[in-house]
């Protein structure tokens, strides 16, 4: 909102908070379970909530679980042109992560959708799975995801694939990656000699990769390796791969990760599962970092493979391992890391996104001006 607040452009937020599911009785999650599919409740609110801000479009980042897929209907019954932002899968996978079982699992996009009830993708639950399959499936049916949303945002070629492989008009679907506000870091650690990792220490992040990776490596070149973060693996994995060139520094604030960003030799993404588009590669890329990350996914589309750092093929520890070795001997490494800078500034900037951003509103404004015309 600051992006567009900050250049003159009047912005209304409506929003609500999935913690008010929590102090609902049986009958109230029941009702809420129903409506994931599309409510009626949230419908009402929303329309009135246009009525009166009359905004020239509605951009929606999130509808899940509680507004649901019902405020495209409030928008187009308002003759509003809608844009949406897939940050996950969502509406294609219960999941949303196209992960099961820490493995890939594409089941419902090439097959039926009862396989995620089967199987329990959301929350772990075959009954919790129940009504978040239907609001994909009911909305499908009745053509709500490709009627009803002028224009799609994909963050990467990658996810813009899978989106157009459910059904939804390629047409319909624009790429526009993550930005952020380059910030200045003044205060260098007295450490450089290290790679990092930044995240959740969770299963799919493949962080258990990255310290076996380590482990294997002969030499180091006294480099260490620095993880940054918390998670349900966390204390397992310190103490199994308990070395002396590994430190855990656990959670930490936003100005001690830059500052761990910015002199880092790189910055590791061994995730297992399709990520989005990671922040942190995006932070690291303003800096100039080089990033090794698994060939998986939007990650082999963000960082190009010898260009702004290094692949390596997902869930193979020893591969990784190689690839860490041979990035640390990398003898054109100020060359990567100014490409690396260079790829930021021309794809990554908030002035960039601010263009492309505006370019797309006023694009679906422009096609629906008759409709729009007709409401004033």
């Amino acid at each position: 909102m600051n992006l567009l607040s900050s250049r003159g452009i009047d912005v209304h937020l409506y929003s609500v908070h999935n913690d008010s599911i929590k102090g609902l009785g049986p009958l109230g999650k029941m009702r809420a379970a129903i409506e994931t599919t599309w409510s009626f409740t949230e419908y009402k609110k929303i329309k009135r909530f246009l009525i009166d801000m009359k905004p020239d479009v509605v951009h929606i980042h999130n509808f899940f679980p509680l507004i649901s897929p019902s405020i495209y209907y409030a928008c187009t019954s308002l003759k509003i042109p809608v844009v949406q932002t897939l940050h996950n899968y969502r509406i294609i996978c219960p999941a949303a992560t196209f992960l099961r079982d820490n493995k890939i699992c594409e089941l419902c996009l090439t097959g039926s959708i009862v396989n995620s009830i089967r199987h329990g993708c959301y929350h772990d639950s075959n009954v919790q799975t129940l009504p978040v399959s239907s609001m994909i499936s009911v909305n499908k049916f009745i053509g709500t995801w490709n009627s009803k949303v002028n224009r799609y945002i994909a963050l990467t070629n990658f996810a813009k694939s899978k989106f157009v492989e459910s059904g939804i008009s390629s047409d319909k679907v624009v790429i526009k990656p993550n930005f952020i506000q380059r910030k200045e870091i003044k205060q260098k650690n007295k450490d450089e000699n290290y790679i990092l990792f930044v995240g959740r220490i969770s299963i799919e992040k493949g962080v258990h990769h990255l310290l076996e990776a380590w482990r294997s490596i002969q030499d180091k070149k006294n480099i260490k390796l620095i993880i940054i973060g918390d998670g349900p693996e966390k204390q397992q994995l310190a103490s199994r791969y308990s070395m002396e060139d590994v430190i855990f520094l656990g959670k930490q604030n936003e100005e001690v990760v830059l500052q761990y960003m910015k002199n880092a030799r790189y910055l590791v993404v061994p995730s297992i599962w399709y990520e989005g588009f990671p922040m942190t590669i995006v932070e690291a890329y303003s800096f100039g970092t080089p990033v090794i990350c698994s060939s998986i996914g939007s990650l082999k589309e963000v960082v190009e493979d010898g260009i702004t750092g290094f692949h390596f093929e997902n869930n193979n520890s020893f591969q990784l391992g190689k690839v860490i070795e041979k990035a640390l001997s990398y003898e054109r490494y100020d060359q990567m890391c100014n490409k690396v800078f260079q790829k930021f500034n021309e794809n990554y900037t908030a002035e960039i996104n601010y263009k492309q951003l505006k370019g797309i509103y006023m694009d679906v404004i422009k096609e629906n001006k008759d409709a729009i015309l007709s409401r004033k």
